[in-house]
C-alpha cells in the first residue's frame, strides 16, 4: 500500500474557498440567497406530528395502524431536524433569534441546543471537516483507540466492527452522542471552550422539560407510539446521513469537500421530506445556500470536477460503511483494530 504522502499528493487537495470561487463563476448570481419559503415545511412536518398524535390519543386504532403513525412521526421529527439545519446556517430567515426559535423546537425531539448545535457543527464541523483530533464527527485513529477504553466500546457500537450490536447503532447514536456531549464531555474540554455554554445550559434543560412534559401528556399507554418508535426512526434518519456524508471518506489536513465528504442520493420523495440533505459535498462548499439549490451545485461538479466528485446511492454507501471499520490507520486507510484488517477509505480503494 502506497504512504499517505504519496496518496495525498496525487489527490492534490483544494480548499473549499478555492472551489467557492470557480464554481461562482458557472452559478446563478443568487446561489446564496435565503429562501424562506423552506418554513412551509415547518407547517407540513408539525402538522403530521399533530394529526398522528390526535389520531393515537383519541381514536380507537388497531396496533399496526399505531406503529405506522409513530414511524410517520419519526420521519417527519428527522425532516424537521433537517430543515432546522438548514434554518440555522442562516440560509431559510436573516433573525438569529428566528433561527434560535426553529432551531431549539427541531433539535427537541434530539434534546439538542440550538446553541450546542451551532457551535459543534456550524463551527468545529464545518471548520475542520476530517481534520484529526479537530471534527468531533470524525472517528479516531488506532492510536487514540488503543489509549481510549471510550473509544474501545464505541467501535463495537459503530458501523463496521462486525458486532451485532452495530447494526443498532443509527437507531439511537445521534441523541445519546449529544446528550452525553450536552451533560458531561463538554466541560474541561478544550475543544468546547469557546461555546456559550451557559445558554447551552438553559436551552438544554428547557428541552428536557418540554419533551418530558410531552411524555406525561401522551400517557404511558401510548409511548410505545408516539415516543419510543418516533425515537428511533428520527435516529436512523439523521444518522444514517451523516455517517455516510463523512464516515468512509479520508482525514485530510486541507478542508477539501470533494475528498472527505460524500454524496448520497435516495428516493425523490424522500430527498424532498429529508430536504435534500443528503446533497452533503454540495453543502459543505455553500452551508448558507438553501438546499433548493443542492441538485444544481450537484450537476455543476459533475461537469466541472468529473474525476473528484463523489456520489453514490444511499444504500450502496450503507454497504461499504458497514463493509469497513471505523477506525484510521493513518489518513487513507481505515483499519480494523481487533484483527488488523486494513480497507481503503472512498477514493483510496473504495469506489
Amino acid at each position: 500500500m502506497e504512504t499517505t504522502e504519496t496518496q495525498t499528493e496525487k489527490k492534490e487537495l483544494i480548499s473549499f474557498a478555492d472551489y467557492r470561487k470557480e464554481l461562482a463563476n458557472h452559478l446563478p448570481k443568487d446561489i446564496l440567497k435565503r429562501d424562506p419559503w423552506r418554513l412551509k415545511w415547518a407547517i407540513f412536518f408539525y402538522g403530521v406530528i399533530g394529526s398522528c398524535i390526535y389520531l393515537v390519543m383519541s381514536a380507537e386504532l388497531p396496533i399496526v395502524v399505531k406503529v405506522i403513525l409513530g414511524l410517520i412521526m419519526g420521519i417527519c421529527s428527522g425532516g424537521a431536524t433537517f430543515l432546522a439545519h438548514e434554518i440555522l446556517h442562516g440560509s431559510v430567515v436573516k433573525s438569529k433569534k428566528l433561527q434560535s426559535f426553529f432551531g431549539f423546537f427541531g433539535f427537541a425531539p434530539f434534546l439538542i441546543s440550538p446553541t450546542y448545535w451551532r457551535f459543534w457543527h456550524n463551527y468545529l464541523h464545518h471548520g475542520n471537516t476530517q481534520l484529526l483530533y479537530k471534527d468531533p464527527d470524525a472517528f479516531p485513529t488506532k492510536m487514540v483507540w488503543k489509549k481510549s477504553k471510550f473509544m474501545q466500546r464505541v467501535f463495537k457500537l459503530a458501523p463496521g466492527s462486525g458486532y451485532l450490536r452495530s447494526y443498532f447503532y443509527f437507531f439511537y447514536w445521534f441523541s445519546l452522542q449529544a446528550f452525553l456531549n450536552q451533560v458531561y464531555m463538554r466541560f474541561g474540554n478544550k475543544m468546547w471552550a469557546k461555546m456559550n455554554h451557559k445558554a447551552v445550559t438553559v436551552e438544554f434543560i428547557l428541552q428536557c422539560l418540554m419533551m418530558g412534559a410531552y411524555c406525561y401528556f401522551v400517557g404511558a399507554s401510548n409511548l410505545i407510539y408516539l415516543v419510543l418508535i418516533p425515537f428511533l426512526i428520527q435516529n436512523y434518519t439523521v444518522m444514517s446521513y451523516i455517517s455516510t456524508n463523512h464516515n468512509i471518506s479520508p482525514y485530510t489536513k486541507v478542508n477539501d469537500p470533494l475528498v472527505n465528504s460524500l454524496t448520497v442520493t435516495n428516493n425523490p420523495i424522500l430527498e424532498k421530506v429529508h430536504m435534500n440533505f443528503g446533497y452533503h459535498t454540495e453543502h459543505h462548499l455553500f452551508p448558507n445556500a438553501p438546499m433548493t439549490k443542492a441538485k444544481l451545485i450537484s450537476n455543476k461538479l459533475k461537469e466541472l470536477y468529473p474525476d473528484r466528485y463523489m456520489i453514490m446511492p444511499k444504500g450502496e454507501a450503507m454497504k461499504k460503511l458497514y463493509s469497513t471499520p471505523r477506525i484510521y490507520k493513518n489518513r487513507e486507510t481505515l483499519i480494523n483494530p481487533e484483527t488488523e484488517k486494513e480497507f481503503g477509505t472512498l477514493g483510496h480503494g473504495l469506489s
